[in-house]
């Protein structure tokens, strides 16, 4: 039985192999190397992939957008989700409409998104059309154009489409608490906060780092939202990690180059990953 089980494995364990571990060793490889990415040739280049990193305001540039949108977003839709699915819980019946309401967002295509949020955004947008309407033109920004009103808005498109989510991840961690903790709470006079804060957090741990780590490894990769509001713009302002990783491999053919910082993005975000069920394990004791 045991041989059979491991057969049944095989398959994923190939799957997961191809599609993920090869291209990360393959990476690391291409890390200390030159290549461009078209030529059949490249030299072995040892760190100077590396120190080019630490050399590059570029990429500090995108790291520091990268670090605003995620801590702004991540914080964003934890302490929104927990709240919001707190009083969905207690919605009854409606749970499941308002549950997928919320949750609507997050299964469109993050491109047409991207793209309707662009439209109501931009300097002649829905958004500006109807401040002007209302006779509150003075009111009219530029979203986009702004360095500083793009990465805003950035941050605001991407909490709405993955709050959902995450308010659907609290709500499966509450709906999980056994009642008879709340009667016993009730019992010993706890009120409303009392209840949450004794019996609601402990009991979702588990639920709250994971929807956590989700969150700060989605932001950490933003790019789709980045290219079709932003593309990186303007000048550099608000590129990301990742689509700076893009740019400098596809845009200046410096494979090497982007593949050192794609290893660097990896470390990062694992060590944030380890760091996150270390605290887990001990709230959970």
């Amino acid at each position: 039985m045991r041989k059979r089980s491991k057969l049944f494995l095989l398959p994923a364990f190939v799957i997961y192999t191809v599609l993920l571990i090869l291209p990360i060793l393959g990476a690391f490889y291409l890390s200390f190397t030159d290549w461009n990415g078209i030529s059949p040739g490249y030299h072995i280049v040892g760190l100077k992939n590396y120190m080019d990193m630490l050399r590059d305001m570029r990429l500090r540039n995108a790291i520091g957008i990268t670090l605003a949108i995620t801590l702004t977003v991540s914080i964003s839709v934890n302490v929104l989700g927990l709240f919001i699915a707190s009083l969905v819980n207690q919605a009854g019946k409606w749970v499941n409409a308002i549950r997928s309401v919320f949750f609507l967002p997050y299964v469109i295509s993050t491109v047409a998104i991207s793209f309707i949020w662009l439209s109501i955004l931009s300097y002649t947008g829905v958004l500006n059309r109807i401040l002007e309407m209302a006779g509150l033109g003075n009111l009219a920004a530029d979203y986009i154009g702004n360095a500083s009103n793009a990465v805003k808005s950035i941050c605001v498109i991407e909490i709405w489409r993955t709050l959902g989510f995450h308010m659907v991840l609290y709500l499966a961690s509450i709906q999980t608490v056994p009642e008879e903790l709340y009667e016993a709470c009730t019992m010993d006079g706890g009120n409303r906060w009392q209840k949450f804060r004794y019996v609601t957090l402990p009991m979702i741990v588990p639920g709250i780092t994971i929807s956590v780590i989700m969150s700060i490894m989605t932001e950490m990769k933003q790019y789709d939202i980045v290219k079709v509001i932003t593309n990186g713009g303007p000048g550099y302002s608000t590129e990301t990690i990742t689509f700076n990783i893009v740019t400098q491999a596809f845009g200046n053919n410096m494979l090497g180059y982007s593949s050192a910082i794609a290893v660097f993005l990896f470390v990062v975000i694992a060590a944030i990953t380890i760091l996150q069920l270390k605290v887990r394990s001990r709230m959970e004791v």
